[in-house]
């Protein structure tokens, strides 16, 4: 298999959808980073009676990962796509190569492919961003412990993004599918969060009716749409078990669930690799 992921690794570094993606993700770090710059150099007086974080990089560190996260399945389309369209894939089984190691080739490149991108963002954050902005906030242990985090769940999506592309026979297709499914992720995973956190109650307040002169009370009132029992439980296990919820969290900075996040990205990690080999190893390639 050493053989198949060296030949994967040459064609995605040859590849211009690969060097797009790097682009974008270094661009995203340059656009984040000359906007807080710029408007703190055009602000400086209104800055300086507020405290350093304001100006600071620190809560943009992770935001734009999100952005990132729309170029993966364009990434992984492309390049899975691409050995259907070139007939890579019947020629590796002709020359005798195993389905499963195939499958794990395309698997092990378009992961770490995926990661250089989420590392190289950061990493210019961390530091060209700190060096003209500051970081006041996030500590080098926090950073870790984010991008850990980050990194776990960009793994599982990417397992997740593999197993669906393996059974698409075209570049463009693979490519649609996958994004389409990430959007709708995505959003599903952003109502869910705001349906999770809609509080129990809303607070009670008074306002002054300027017609009678009199201050009106209005009681505290309960949410008809707070989510209670059995209801509530399953949305949350759908919100748990989307890899997407997991980076929504991590770009806010929140590690609270961190560890049963980590533990559901290796989950779905493993049931979709394991499912899709099983899958690839019944797939008609003629």
């Amino acid at each position: 298999m050493s053989k198949l992921i060296s030949a994967n690794f040459v064609r995605l570094f040859k590849s211009g959808i690969f060097k797009l993606y790097m682009l974008f993700s270094a661009g995203m770090s340059a656009f984040l980073i000359i906007m807080r710059y710029t408007e703190y150099r055009n602000n400086m007086e209104q800055y300086a009676k507020l405290p350093p974080e304001y100006h600071s990089i620190d809560d943009l560190v992770f935001a734009a990962l999100l952005y990132i996260l729309l170029a993966v399945p364009v990434l992984v389309g492309s390049f899975v796509g691409t050995e259907y369209s070139d007939g890579t894939i019947r020629n590796k089984l002709i020359v005798g190569h195993k389905r499963s190691s195939i499958y794990l080739a395309n698997l092990i490149v378009c992961t770490t492919g995926v990661l250089i991108g989420i590392i190289l963002h950061i990493l210019i954050n961390c530091t060209v961003g700190a060096a003209l902005c500051g970081m006041e906030v996030l500590t080098v242990p926090k950073i870790l412990k984010i991008t850990l985090y980050i990194v776990t769940s960009f793994i599982s999506l990417t397992a997740f993004m593999v197993m669906l592309t393996m059974f698409v026979n075209s570049k463009a297709g693979a490519s649609v599918a996958v994004l389409i499914l990430t959007i709708i992720m995505f959003f599903a995973s952003l109502t869910i969060y705001s349906k999770l956190n809609s509080p129990e109650y809303y607070e009670g307040y008074s306002f002054l009716d300027e017609e009678t002169g009199e201050i009106i009370e209005i009681p505290e009132e309960k949410n008809p749409h707070y989510l209670t029992g059995t209801k509530r439980k399953v949305y949350q296990a759908i919100y748990d078990i989307i890899p997407v919820s997991h980076m929504y969290e991590a770009t806010g900075q929140s590690t609270e669930n961190s560890k049963k996040f980590a533990v559901y990205d290796g989950i779905i990690f493993i049931v979709t690799t394991s499912l899709g080999i099983l899958l690839f190893r019944r797939k008609d390639l003629k």
